[in-house]
């Protein structure tokens, strides 16, 4: 699994902006092959923090997204942005669930 973290700070007088073309692209991104989550999420510390998430079954399906017309729209989104976004794509070989929680708390 293929995990994409975008961090942005968003000036406050773009905000409504982005918040709309990100809204616009979600459902968009989420039907791409490979997509198997794309959500976006604004800190609750810092409102002009938000975060754009993405995970993808395979690095061939991210590269795919990464050419398409949707991703062409967040970049374009983030070009209104003073500050360059902070990009973290991970490649993740192993997940675990509450079950380690339990183990490490046992």
């Amino acid at each position: 699994m293929i995990d994409v973290a975008i961090k942005i700070t968003v000036p406050s007088e773009k905000r409504k902006e982005i918040f709309q073309t990100f809204k616009a692209v979600l459902s968009q991104i989420r039907r791409e092959q490979g997509c198997i989550s794309c959500n976006c999420y604004v800190d609750v510390e810092a409102e002009s923090s938000m975060y754009f998430k993405e995970e993808w079954q395979t690095s061939s399906d991210l590269n795919t997204h990464l050419r398409s017309v949707h991703f062409g729209v967040l970049l374009g989104a983030m070009k209104l942005l003073i500050k360059e976004p902070e990009i973290r794509i991970n490649t993740i070989t192993a997940t675990a669930g509450a079950e380690a929680i339990k183990a490490a708390r046992a």
